[in-house]
């Protein structure tokens, strides 16, 4: 019989509070080091860590919704391949404690990882890159496998990440077959190669100074150039001419608007909604027509924001109609440009070929866009505590109402934030 969670994971800081912390014994059993957390200075240093990822075994086969997106199965006896954090939130499967269905398994992650790291590869042989960050972590590493494909057409490539994801990475050529993670041992053992990026941003100092393309391109062995850094992928039709509907009960069209998002994956890469009231005024002032896109669960939200804008007819919501990363995917190939914070709908933006004006806080804009080229620009705030390079779920130390403050630099006087949507418009001129 499936043991079914009583909730999903991975979608709210309280959620992730409710579950247990992984055992120090359990830690060691898994042939990891409870202190091999720590920051380190480059990825060369990083390399002499063992990843932070497991392999365990479901005592028992039951169901977990990821995300709010997708119900998935461990099966009994079947081994897993997993982060430690996914580990701690699955091992009870928000039982609360009462019922261990995860357990450590024989096999530690670190004597049967394979890295790759550049080398050539024979007809037949397989690359298998798993990465548990959001939509900006698999652009970061697209660019490269495309590299991979042109080189060894006959090679085949795996692709694991979250359910939520697939629906982008599925439409990529140089992805073979995508898989979900957690994914069975199995696929690790059938791979020639192993790829995968943790702690390669989150506990490496290099990562506060170079871009994140370079960065995984480096931790591949590839060291790609960066005109060949930037991600390349094109909307399903279907989904096109879906939105293009939608637009047209607006009376928008295709290039006719401002494409936004208001939120990033974490708070602390969030401004308050009175930064983006400013920007979007002022961006109407002079006469440009705003989208706002998110999940639907965010539509009541959103409508609330625009009922207080200074010209709610001029500013749009379409949260209700992006279902999944592909209906993101085909509107903003239809936007003239995209307006966001350190988010996922700039690296789509410049998948497409579509402009991004990047807003960025705790991280310097460079380190993210730089590769895009001429496609991109971006504003820095200036404050005394930043950049902070700070990564997770919990808000700013300095935050009000649970928004970063660092952004209200950029807008804390009519000249400044003028300025900020007159660097905008000089990226359209291009």
């Amino acid at each position: 019989m499936l043991k079914e969670t009583n909730r999903g994971i991975w979608e709210d800081e309280a959620t992730r509070r409710d579950f247990k912390p992984v055992s120090p014994s359990a830690i060691r059993k898994f042939g990891l080091d409870v202190e091999n957390i720590r920051e380190v200075e480059s990825l060369e240093e990083l390399r002499k860590n063992p990843p932070n990822i497991i392999i365990a075994e479901a005592k028992k086969s039951f169901k977990f919704i990821q995300n709010f997106f997708k119900n998935q199965e461990l099966k009994k006896r079947v081994k897993y391949v997993m982060g430690l954090g996914v580990y701690q939130q699955l091992q009870y499967g928000g039982s609360g404690g009462k019922l261990k269905l995860l357990v450590p398994s024989n096999v530690k992650f670190s004597n049967v990882y394979r890295p790759y790291l550049g080398q050539p590869l024979q007809d037949g042989e397989s690359v298998l890159v798993f990465r548990t960050g959001g939509i900006g972590d698999l652009l970061f590493i697209q660019p490269n496998l495309i590299y991979l494909k042109e080189k060894y057409p006959n090679c085949i490539i795996r692709f694991a990440c979250g359910p939520q994801y697939q629906s982008m990475v599925e439409t990529w050529d140089c992805v073979d077959e995508v898989l979900d993670l957690p994914f069975a041992f199995s696929a690790l053992q059938n791979s020639t190669y192993h790829v995968l990026f943790e702690g390669v941003i989150e506990r490496c100092r290099q990562a506060h100074f170079d871009n994140a393309y370079n960065l995984f391109s480096t931790w591949m062995g590839l060291n790609l150039p960066d005109e060949l850094l930037i991600p390349k992928q094109d909307a399903k039709p279907e989904l096109v001419d879906f939105c293009l509907e939608k637009l047209a009960e607006w009376g928008l069209k295709e290039k006719d608007f401002i494409l936004m998002q208001l939120r990033a994956s974490s708070p602390i890469r969030t401004p308050r909604h009175e930064f983006w009231l400013k920007i979007i005024n002022e961006l109407n002032s002079r006469g440009h027509k705003v989208l706002l896109t998110d999940n639907p669960r965010q539509t009541d939200k959103v409508d609330a924001f625009i009922n207080l804008c200074d010209k709610p007819e001029m500013v749009f919501n379409f949260c209700k109609h992006s279902d999944t990363i592909a209906h993101s995917i085909a509107l903003t190939k239809l936007a003239k440009a995209v307006i966001a914070t350190d988010s996922a709908m700039n690296h789509i933006a410049a998948s497409l070929g579509v402009n991004v004006f990047g807003i960025y806080g705790p991280f310097p804009g460079d380190i993210r866009l730089k590769t895009y080229g001429k496609l991109a620009s971006w504003v820095d705030a200036s404050r005394e505590c930043g950049p902070c390079f700070i990564h997770g779920q919990l808000p700013c130390q300095h935050a009000v109402g649970g928004y970063s403050p660092c952004y209200d630099e950029l807008i804390e006087t009519d000249q400044k934030l003028k300025k900020v949507i007159d660097k905008f418009e000089g990226l359209l001129e291009l």
